[in-house]
């Protein structure tokens, strides 16, 4: 009986090595040959225990003796060849099929037509062709929507933003000014964008000059909310170092960022104010030589503005300080004159800026208050509007600014 039990065992194992030395079982079955190799250990020690005994005390064994036997040695044999047949999974490298380079090209190309659909944006809904304001704006929706889902503007070393809070309409006076942005700038770069990009249009860079507080900052701020665009504001202070190399340092790695951000928003506006402080003047030998790099800097990256979407905007008191070969054609290539506001374009800015406040002034009163603002600045006459706003809250405990509260800002 024994013997025969010691057969049984011997077979089941036989067919367990034939498992394990079929091709079929890989990684992923190594529990099997593990689980039944202990379990066939542990009917191989039932076994031997049994035989072990009935060597030493010279007695045969029992009948009980030997149902013992198969009761724990027959079971834990059966479950071990049971574990051994378990069906595997096959590896993908050991189908034949799987393993044709004709099959593991369409499958790489498979892939790839996958990955590139999840990374297409969702298409857009059409715009009216009639309304030039109503395509603009849907262009700056969707383009700002798209911003907000590729980049975080937050983690970058300059300070990047998509809202200035101002826009065209806010900007008072500047007619001529608006039309000529409108058609050389915001045209080609949203709702003309394919055709300029046909006809070898590229984005202009653009000076602001004129005295200060004529609305140059007020304006490069509308422009960028004007093409949907991020905008980074800077002066001189922002670049400038005592350390020597570290200024022009800082000017590659504003553009660098700026090719950076254009390439996830299709674009982007970078203004420099006072731009005389770092684009100056190299002419009679009169620059450091901390200047002269950055001067060369600024020259190099000029260049290769219209290749990124990089719309540079600079703006200066002092036109005539300027590197000349730094605002020549191919670099920068508008200058725009913004010069003191005649009174059409005062009585234009104080309807712009008492356009979000509450006031009862009429079109009559607010000409005669702009043709007694001679001299006055676009950034002046935002001050004379904000002081009758606390003539009316304090004078008169009013929220609305009427013809007196303006008079009494005038007069003080």
């Amino acid at each position: 009986m024994i013997l025969a039990v010691a057969i049984i065992l011997l077979l089941v194992m036989w067919g367990i090595l034939e498992e394990i030395a079929s091709p079929g079982l890989f990684g992923q079955s190594t529990h099997t040959l593990v689980g039944g190799a202990g379990l066939v250990g542990t009917s191989l020690s039932t076994l031997r225990i049994t035989t072990n005994w009935i060597l030493n005390s010279g007695a045969d064994p029992t009948p009980n003796a030997l149902t013992a036997v198969v009761l724990i040695a027959g079971p834990i044999a059966y479950v071990s060849y049971r574990m051994a047949k378990l069906q595997q999974m096959p590896s993908p490298a050991t189908h034949e099929e799987q393993l044709d380079p004709e099959y593991v090209q369409h499958k790489t190309m498979q892939w790839a037509t996958e990955e590139q659909a999840d990374r297409q944006p969702s298409p857009k809904s059409p715009t009216t062709a009639g309304d030039p304001h109503k395509i603009r704006e849907d262009f700056r929706s969707d383009n700002r929507s798209t911003q907000n889902e590729r980049t975080d503007l937050t983690e970058l070393d300059f300070d990047w933003t998509t809202d200035t809070g101002v826009e065209f309409e806010d900007v008072g006076g500047m007619e001529e000014v608006k039309t000529e942005l409108k058609r050389d700038v915001i045209i080609p770069l949203t709702t003309q964008r394919e055709k300029a990009e046909a006809l070898g249009i590229s984005p202009s860079n653009i000076i602001f000059h004129g005295p200060p507080g004529t609305g140059k900052t007020f304006l490069a701020k509308a422009l960028a909310t004007e093409l949907g665009l991020p905008l980074v504001k800077l002066s001189g202070a922002d670049v400038q170092s005592k350390w020597i190399n570290e200024s022009s340092q800082k000017v590659k790695a504003l553009f660098e960022e700026a090719e950076a951000v254009a390439a996830e928003a299709e674009g982007a506006v970078v203004f420099f104010d006072e731009l005389d402080s770092v684009l100056k003047n190299r002419g009679a030998g009169r620059a450091h030589e901390e200047d002269t790099k950055v001067v060369n800097e600024f020259l190099n990256r000029l260049e290769n503005t219209g290749k990124h979407n990089i719309v540079f905007i600079g703006a200066t008191n002092r036109l005539e300080s300027l590197d000349e070969a730094g605002i020549r054609s191919g670099r920068i290539d508008k200058k725009i004159h913004i010069g003191m506001p005649d009174c059409d374009a005062r009585a234009s800015i104080l309807e712009a800026q008492l356009s979000d406040r509450p006031c009862c002034l009429t079109r009559e009163q607010i000409r005669a208050v702009a043709e007694r603002t001679d001299g006055m600045t676009a950034a002046d006459l935002t001050s004379l509007v904000e002081e009758a706003a606390r003539n009316s809250l304090f004078r008169n405990g009013e929220a609305k600014i009427t013809g007196e509260d303006v008079q009494q800002a005038l007069s003080d």
